[in-house]
Parts: C-alpha cells; structure tokens; sequence
C-alpha cells in the first residue's frame, strides 16, 4: 500500500513538476515576444547611428546625410527659415546685402546639423530602449533557469521519495516473510 501511495505521490510530483516548467516556458516566451519590438528598434538606431557618425562607411553616412536633407522636415525648415530671413531683409532694405547671403548659407549649414544632433539623439534612445530590452531579456532568462532547475530538482525528489518508499515497501514484506518462515520453521505457528 505504502509503494501505491508512493507511486501516487510520485505522479503527481512529476505533473506538478512538468506543469511548472510549461508555466515557465510560457512566461519567458511571452516576455520575449514582448521586448522583441525594442530589440529590432534597438538594432536599427545602432546601424543607422553608426550610418550618420560614419562609422559603417562613406557611402552609408553620404545616403543618411542626404536622407536628411532630402527629407520633408529639412526642407520645411529651410523653407520657413529662408522666407523669414528674406521677408526680414527686404523689410530693412537688406536684400542684397553680403550679410543676407551669409545668414541663408548658415542657416542651411546649422538646421542641417540641429537635425544630426536631434536624430544621433533619437538613434542613441532606440539603443538605450534595445540595451534594457536585453536586460529584461536576460532576467527572464534566469527566472526561466530557476523555474525550470527548480522544476527538475522537484521532480528528482519525487522520483527518489518514490524509490525510498518502495525500497520500504519491499523490505517491510521481505521482513514479514522472513518472520513468517523463521516462526513455521521454529514452530512458532500453530
């Protein structure tokens, strides 16, 4: 009886077990299906960073550079900068003045770099966002390595607690048939 108990408790340890493991599982697929978004966003602020500092070749810093300045927010700027340059010369009399045509060459020189900075700073944000997305990546990981070491470890006791019992079991009954055959053999039994 006590071996069927066992084997009971055996079984049910081993499900408890499985079933901690598929909880486990589920847990860290989910957390990895949930920062994968900031990985990816991670990876392309890195690449398109290293693309504008220039640090992934010319030609890939020559096609961010002019990304930018063929873009739509580079020449809205430019546009509302130059008209306001130009309205404010021709209402001062400045319109042909060298200082005119120097003020519309440094405007397009320092919106151009403000919009470096200003992407150079996003790029570092989408690496910042991968980075800790890395880090929640790797905890879940180890909380994924204990649950499932814990798992394992629960399941190896059941298995020991089951041998134990039965290993009990039969040296209890051995015990008994040994007594049983000592008492008829000394004519203990009537």
């Amino acid at each position: 009886m006590a071996a069927n108990q066992a084997g009971k408790a055996n079984a049910s340890q081993q499900q408890a077990a499985r079933s901690q493991l598929e909880l486990a599982q589920r847990q860290y697929d989910t957390m990895q299906d949930q920062i994968q978004p900031y990985l990816e966003a991670g990876q392309t602020g890195l690449t398109d960073y290293g693309d504008l500092l220039g640090a992934n070749g010319v030609d890939a810093q020559n096609n961010a550079i002019s990304g930018i300045k063929n873009g739509a927010q580079f020449q809205g700027d430019m546009q509302t900068a130059n008209e306001n340059i130009l309205a404010n010369a021709s209402a001062t009399g400045g319109l042909r003045g060298s200082n005119t045509s120097n003020i519309l060459a440094n405007t397009s020189i320092n919106t151009l770099n403000n919009l470096i900075t200003q992407r150079l700073a996003g790029y570092g944000q989408l690496m910042n966002n991968g980075l800790n997305s890395i880090s929640a990546s790797q905890a879940a990981s180890n909380v994924y390595q204990n649950n499932s070491n814990q798992a394992t470890q629960n399941s190896a006791n059941a298995s020991s607690q089951y041998d134990a019992a039965l290993s009990n079991s039969f040296k209890s009954g051995l015990g008994s048939i040994t007594q049983g055959i000592n008492a008829f053999a000394g004519g203990g039994l009537t």
